[in-house]
């Protein structure tokens, strides 16, 4: 059976079918949808008899996990990353006797004469779920509601500004919201200067070249790219707070990282894209700026822009002292 747009949330907290087919464009809502179902199912990712995680299995292998019984007792769940049409057959074996098991298909997308999708839209026991990428047009809608979800209110013009720059697909959507969220910060507010101080990419600037060398480990270079920054007009506070947008974008990046990304796989998630010319040096960034690190760097950005703020503190002094720290901080983490 097909499940329609308004009946999905509500299955994914608690299936009703064996089995569920998850297809479609949008690679990151078929992962997200599977490892939500995967949680409906109360202790099972945590139990490794009660879990199975299989890639493209073999007919075999398919029907001996779905029809296995869990040693400790309570339901199975068997998550098939990567399903193709050769699966086809071995499902419509199991659905001679439906599995006690869950059993998730995560597929990519599937015209309407495949096969494994017309033998699933056809049964009762298979839930077919179309996972498609939100349209631009209704991007700053959703930007703004699922932002209010975070408790975090967004400008008229700033969703908007997201709408024409986020990729629709739930992966990428998802890392700039986690950006956006944590730049809010206290405020829990942003407008369209803090959506595009956040998320734009550096590019050539004097101020984008100073923020590289620091993140890269380079003081030298920093100093001579911001002095020549000042000279072009560019206020402290500014500086700072693009420097903070480019931290989040590492600190998501280096996130995926820790969950066995490599820097390359999570250069590539950083929304928006980063430019060709900037690559090498955002993965360099990557390698030399762990988690922990990129939190502490964080904070020293929030205190440095709180300063920045104060009138009798010399916002120049304060601010070329805090990228140099982080300079050396990078140099010293190349050096290990």
């Amino acid at each position: 059976m097909k499940l329609d747009s308004g009946r999905i949330d509500a299955f994914l907290r608690s299936p009703t079918a064996p089995i569920v087919l998850l297809h479609g464009p949008d690679a990151g809502l078929v992962a997200e949808r599977g490892l939500a179902l995967a949680r409906s199912v109360p202790g099972a990712l945590n139990d490794p008899f009660r879990f199975a995680e299989l890639s493209n299995p073999g007919a075999d292998t398919l029907l001996a996990e779905a029809s296995a019984a869990a040693l400790t007792g309570g339901k199975r769940v068997v998550r098939v990353r990567d399903a193709h049409e050769t699966l086809a057959k071995p499902v419509e074996t199991l659905l001679k006797t439906p599995p006690e098991a869950l059993v998730i298909l995560e597929a990519g997308e599937l015209t309407p004469k495949s096969k494994l999708r017309a033998l699933g839209e056809k049964s009762p026991d298979v839930a077919v779920i179309a996972c498609y990428a939100i349209e631009s047009a209704k991007l700053p809608q959703v930007v703004t509601a699922r932002l209010r979800a975070m408790g975090v209110s967004i400008d008229q013009d700033a969703a908007a500004w997201c709408g024409q720059n986020f990729s629709g697909e739930e992966g990428p959507l998802g890392q700039a919201l986690e950006v956006l969220f944590l730049y809010a910060g206290e405020s829990k507010a942003l407008s369209l200067a803090d959506v595009s101080a956040a998320l734009t990419d550096g590019g050539d600037t004097s101020m984008g070249d100073a923020i590289d060398a620091a993140l890269t480990g380079d003081p030298a270079a920093t100093d001579k790219a911001l002095a020549l920054a000042y000279e072009e007009g560019v206020a402290p506070v500014g500086l700072i707070r693009v420097l903070l947008g480019e931290l989040l974008r590492l600190r998501v990046a280096a996130g995926a990282m820790a969950q066995g990304a490599s820097a390359q796989e999570a250069m590539a998630g950083m929304r928006p894209p980063v430019f060709f010319k900037r690559q090498a040096t955002v993965q360099k960034m990557l390698r030399l700026w762990s988690l922990p690190a990129l939190d502490q760097a964080v904070a020293a950005a929030l205190a440095a822009e709180a300063a920045c703020k104060t009138t009798h503190i010399p916002d120049q002094a304060y601010c070329r002292q805090t990228l140099l720290a982080m300079a050396t901080r990078a140099r010293s983490a190349a050096r290990r």
